[in-house]
C-alpha cells in the first residue's frame, strides 16, 4: 500500500491577490500520468493557489515568497494506514519519512513550528493495524506533534485496545501525542483516554485546540459514547477562551458541509481542519467569516502548512493574518529521514516477531479448493509455466527483500517486508489482495509454503486442487471451465486486485498483458 505516484507538472505564473478572502480556482493544463495524481501546493493572501509543480528548471521552492511567519502550523490527517510508500513503483509520494524532512526544513528556516493531526491514522481493526498505529504515534512524537484528533478508525479498536495503545497526556519521554475529543466519552468517563481541549504555546503564540467527531462519521463503537458537537462545544469554547489564546483551532472529523456549519455556528474558531475533502486537494482555504477552513488530503501524500502573521491582521479581510499551502511530499524536495527508517524497521521486526501472516485467522476460498503451486500447474501446462518463470510475477517475493531494479542499481537500503501481510497479499499466492486476508491453504512463510512464493497462476485462476481432481476423473471440459478467466474478466477485474491506483498507478492492461500472456493450451 502506498501513496500514489505523480509526474512533474508545468508551473503556473505567479499573480498577486489584492483582497477578498476567497481565492478563485485556476485551471492548469498540466497533466499527470494518473487521474488521481493531482497533488497540489498553494498559498493564500499574497500569492494565489497554484498546483505543486516541478518545472523543467527544477522543483517548486517551498514557501516561495513567504516572509517568516510568527508560527508555522503543520496539519495532517486521514492517513488511513499509509505509513510509508510500498515501493512497488517509482516516484511514490508521502509517508512519515518525507514528512519528517518537511519539519526539518521548516526548522532550518528558524521558524517556530507545531503540528496537529485530524486523526484517521489506520484503516482496519486488526493486530497489524494496532502495531502500525503505535508506529505512527511514535513517529509523530518524534516530530513533536502537539495533538491528534480522534477519528472513527481509532475508535473502532474499542475502549480496551484504545486505552492500551496510548497515554492521553505526554508527560514522560515514551508516551504519545495528546488525543483530543470534545464530544466523545470512553467508558462514560470524561477525560479518560483523551482530553477535551489543549492549550499549546509555541513561539510566543498561544493556541487552544479541540476536536470533534460528527454524526456522519459515527459508528457503533465498543464502550464509546458520542455526544452532539453543538451541545458540548459552547462549554468547551468558554474554557478554551479563559486562557486568552491567540488562536482557536478546531479539528473536525466531519464532512465539509458539516464543518462549514460548525464554523458558522461557532465563529470563535480561527482555524478549522476538516475531513471529507478530496484525496489530493488544491490547497485553497475557504473562509467562513473569520474562520479559515482547510483540508489536507488523504493517505499521507501531502501536508498542509499554515503561516500565522498576526501583524497583518485586518478586520475587513481575515485572510491577511494567514497563509496556507498544501505540500506534496515528493522525493525531489524531501529526503528520507533516518529516524523514520528506524521506526519502519522496528515495525517490520514486530510483524516478524508476532508472525501475523500465520496467526491472523484465514478464510476458506469460495471455491472450496486448495492452492497447489505453480510447479504443480507446470506439470501439465508446460509452456505457460515456462513463460511465467520469465516474468516479474515469478520474482514478486524477492522484490520485497531487494526492492525494485532501480533501487538495487542505486544501492538503496531496503527494509524487507516479507513478514508484512499488507505486502505479502500481492507478492505471494493464496491471499485476498484487497482485504489482505489469507486463504486457508495460502502462503504462510517461506519455510512452510515455499511452493507459493511469488505471484502465481492460482492468484488469477483460483486454487487448483479441484481442477486436478476433475482432470483425474476425466471431466476435462468441466476442469477447464473451473479455471477459465477470460481476457475481458482479467481486464475488468482480476488484475486490478493488485494493480490498483495505490500500488500500480501507471498500470495499463494491454501493455502489461503483453509481458505475461500465455495463450498455449498444453
Amino acid at each position: 500500500m502506498a501513496p500514489e505516484e505523480s509526474k512533474p507538472q508545468e508551473s503556473e505564473p505567479e499573480q498577486k491577490v489584492t483582497s477578498k478572502p476567497t481565492v478563485k480556482k485556476k485551471q492548469s493544463p498540466a497533466a499527470t500520468d494518473t487521474p488521481a495524481a493531482a497533488h497540489a501546493e498553494s498559498s493564500h493572501a499574497v500569492t494565489p493557489a497554484k498546483k505543486t509543480s516541478t518545472s523543467p528548471s527544477g522543483p517548486t521552492p517551498l514557501f516561495k515568497d513567504w516572509p517568516a511567519p510568527k508560527l508555522a502550523i503543520v496539519l495532517t490527517g486521514e492517513r488511513h494506514g499509509y505509513l510509508e510508500p510500498c515501493g512497488c513503483t517509482q516516484n511514490q509520494t508521502g509517508g512519515v519519512s518525507l514528512l519528517a524532512d518537511l519539519f526539518k526544513q521548516i526548522q532550518e528556516r528558524k521558524w517556530p513550528v507545531t503540528a496537529f493531526d485530524l486523526g484517521g491514522l489506520v484503516k482496519r481493526n486488526r493486530r497489524q493495524s494496532q502495531i502500525k498505529y503505535e508506529t505512527i504515534l511514535a513517529s509523530m512524537k518524534d516530530m513533536d506533534y502537539a495533538g491528534v484528533g480522534l477519528g472513527p478508525e481509532e475508535l473502532r479498536f474499542g475502549a480496551d485496545i484504545f486505552l492500551q495503545l496510548h497515554n492521553p497526556e505526554p508527560q514522560a519521554p515514551n508516551t504519545t501525542p495528546t488525543f483530543l475529543a470534545a464530544n466523545i466519552l470512553i467508558l462514560e468517563t470524561p477525560g479518560l483516554g483523551k482530553t477535551a481541549f489543549k492549550i499549546v504555546e509555541v513561539g510566543g503564540v498561544k493556541m487552544a485546540v479541540t476536536s470533534i467527531l460528527s454524526k456522519s462519521h459515527v459508528e457503533k463503537f465498543p464502550d464509546i459514547t458520542w455526544q452532539e458537537p453543538a451541545k458540548v462545544l459552547p462549554d468547551i469554547i468558554k474554557q478554551m477562551q479563559a486562557s486568552k489564546p491567540d488562536l482557536m483551532i478546531l479539528l473536525s472529523q466531519s464532512e465539509k458541509e458539516e464543518s462549514k456549519a460548525l464554523a458558522e455556528k461557532f465563529p470563535e474558531f480561527d482555524l478549522l481542519l476538516t475531513a471529507g475533502g478530496v484525496e489530493d486537494p488544491l490547497g485553497e482555504p475557504e473562509f467562513i467569516g473569520k474562520t479559515m477552513m482547510v483540508d489536507v488530503g488523504h493517505k499521507g501524500k501531502s501536508a498542509g502548512v499554515v503561516g500565522y502573521y498576526p501583524g497583518q491582521a485586518d478586520k475587513t479581510d481575515p485572510s491577511k493574518r494567514f497563509r496556507f499551502t498544501v505540500i506534496e511530499l515528493d522525493k525531489q524536495r524531501f529526503k528520507d529521514t533516518p529516524k523514520m527508517a528506524e521506526h519502519m524497521q522496528f515495525y517490520q521486526d514486530r510483524l516478524k516477531q508476532e508472525d501475523l501472516a500465520a496467526k491472523e485467522l484465514p478464510i476458506d476460498h469460495p471455491r472450496g479448493a486448495t492452492f497447489v503451486g505453480a510447479e504443480t500447474c507446470g506439470e501439465c501446462h508446460t509452456k505457460a509455466y515456462e513463460k511465467w518463470l520469465t516474468t516479474a510475477h515469478a520474482h514478486a517475493y524477492e522484490s520485497l527483500i531487494n526492492g525494485r531494479k532501480d533501487q538495487i542499481e542505486r544501492g538503496e537500503k531496503i527494509v524487507s517486508r516479507i513478514y508484512d501481510p499488507e505486502c505479502l497479499s500481492c507478492h505471494v499466492t493464496g491471499w485476498h489482495p484487497q482485504e489482505v486476508i489469507r486463504y486457508n491453504s495460502g502462503f504462510v512463510n517461506k519455510q512452510e509454503s515455499p511452493h507459493l512464493l511469488g505471484q502465481q497462476c492460482e492468484n488469477c485462476h483460483g486454487p487448483g486442487s479441484g481442477h486436478i481432481e476433475l482432470v483425474e476423473m476425466d471431466k476435462l471440459e468441466e476442469a477447464k471451465k473451473v479455471m477459465r478467466v477470460t481476457l475481458a474478466e482479467a481486464k475488468k477485474n482480476t488484475c486490478y486486485q493488485c494493480h490498483d491506483l495505490d500500488n500500480s498507478p501507471k498500470f495499463e492492461f494491454d501493455s502489461y498483458w503483453e509481458k505475461i500472456k500465455h495463450p498455449w493450451r498444453d
